[in-house]
This record gives structure tokens, C-alpha cells and sequence, in this order.
């Protein structure tokens, strides 16, 4: 389980996060919402450890683990797909996914058939540069270096951003796919209701780096939206 507790984080002398706690249950999709600039791509890389928290604590599987570096918490089982991709453009898509395995607990040099079953196109595009394909095949490129560490939590920030709708259904499936095997919680930050509405457990809406709500499915009607979400 992933949980975070009264987390104040930011950017040099500002602070975007203000006690901010959530937590993320076994096999859970818990989505992110909130209008631009509320602060959910700042919690992403805090829980990742990019940016260090200011005060309160993050935990994972009862560890403390708001001091350690992005690179142990991957290993222990944290993956992220940053806003953006953050893909290696010179490197070729195989390199790409080696680069998944510096995280892995198994010491693998073979990537694992599961990290690229999801997305049939990138085994055909090995020896491509990942500098060469399109927004939505460096999304599912990103996705699937995060999968190939085997991750038991999954970091999704704004998979669906500037891409084709064929490939958001592709992510939206991949989802489901990860959702229904129950081994891998997932956090999920994203603009799309529609999106979050078809793969969502549980939902919480930032506004001014705070939670101001919080809620199942059923819960988040229209006029939560209208409040909080509408631009």
C-alpha cells in the first residue's frame, strides 16, 4: 500500500502541495483530478522522490520512505510514467527498455514478455531510435519501461496527454488489464473524466495544492465537476 500523509512539497521558495494525504490500496486505481497548475504532477514526482517533501511522509508496504532516493524506491517497487514521456531520444527503443530493468528485483538482463505484450508495435520497432516515433508510440514506450521492472505500484502521470485516440484506448485497456490480474496498485493523474470515470476506483480532486474532495465512483456527480473541474 502506498500512503501519503500531510505532504507540503514545491519548488524553491514555493510551496505548491499543502497537507496532502491520500493512500492507495492493493489492486486500486486511485485518479488524480484537478484543473492545471493544482499541483498533481508535483505529488507525482514527490511520491517518486524527484522532489523531496518539505514536511509529512510518504510510505510504501508500511516503510517510510520520504528520505530515500527516486532510485530506491523504484527498486522497491515504485514505477513512473512522468508527464511528457521522458523518453532517451538517442537511444533505440530496446535500449529504452533495458534502461526499465535498472529497477528491476530480479538482476534480469531479458525484458520481460508481459512489459510489451500490451503493446504488440514496439517489438517490431526495436532498432528504432526513440527519438523516431510518433507522441503515442513514445507513450506506449514509456509505459512499457515502466512495466518492466514488474512494478507493485505504478506512477501514471497524464498518460493520455497529446496523444491519438486509438492509443488512449490502448492505455485505457492496459489499465483495465493491470486492474483485473489485482497485483499492481495504481496511481493515476489525468485531465480526461471520461478517462479516469471508466477506470477509476477512487478519486480525489486537488484545488490549490490541497485535497478538497475525495470520493467513489458514485460519488463524483455533476455537481462536484461543475465545482471543481470545469474550466
Amino acid at each position: 500500500m502506498l500512503a501519503v500523509q500531510q505532504l507540503e512539497s514545491g519548488y524553491g521558495e514555493s510551496v505548491i502541495l499543502r497537507d496532502v494525504s491520500l493512500r492507495v490500496g492493493p489492486g486500486q486505481v486511485v485518479c488524480l483530478l484537478g484543473r492545471n497548475g493544482v499541483g498533481k504532477t508535483t505529488l507525482m514526482k514527490s511520491v517518486m522522490g524527484v522532489l523531496k517533501a518539505r514536511r509529512g511522509s510518504i510510505s510504501y508496504k508500511g516503510e517510510n520512505v520520504t528520505k530515500r532516493t527516486p532510485g530506491y524506491r523504484a527498486k522497491s517497487g515504485i514505477g513512473y510514467v512522468p508527464q511528457g514521456r521522458e523518453i532517451f531520444a538517442q537511444l533505440t527503443v530496446y535500449e529504452n527498455l533495458l534502461l526499465g530493468l535498472e529497477a528491476s528485483k530480479s538482476k534480469t538482463t531479458v525484458i520481460p514478455a508481459e512489459a510489451v505484450a500490451n503493446f504488440p508495435v514496439l517489438p517490431a520497432m526495436y532498432a528504432r531510435r526513440g527519438g523516431d516515433l510518433s507522441g503515442g508510440q513514445q507513450q506506449q514506450l514509456a509505459f512499457a519501461r515502466a512495466l518492466a521492472s514488474m512494478p507493485e505500484v505504478l506512477l501514471l502521470d497524464e498518460p493520455c496527454e497529446g496523444i491519438q485516440p486509438s492509443i488512449v484506448e490502448d492505455i485505457r485497456d492496459v489499465i483495465r488489464s493491470i486492474k483485473a490480474e489485482g497485483k499492481t496498485e495504481i496511481l493515476l493523474a489525468e485531465q480526461s473524466l471520461e478517462f479516469v470515470r471508466s477506470v477509476g476506483d477512487y478519486f480525489y480532486i486537488l484545488e490549490k495544492g490541497s485535497v478538497a474532495w475525495k470520493g467513489g465512483l458514485d460519488e463524483l456527480n455533476e455537481e462536484i465537476v461543475l465545482k471543481y473541474l470545469t474550466v
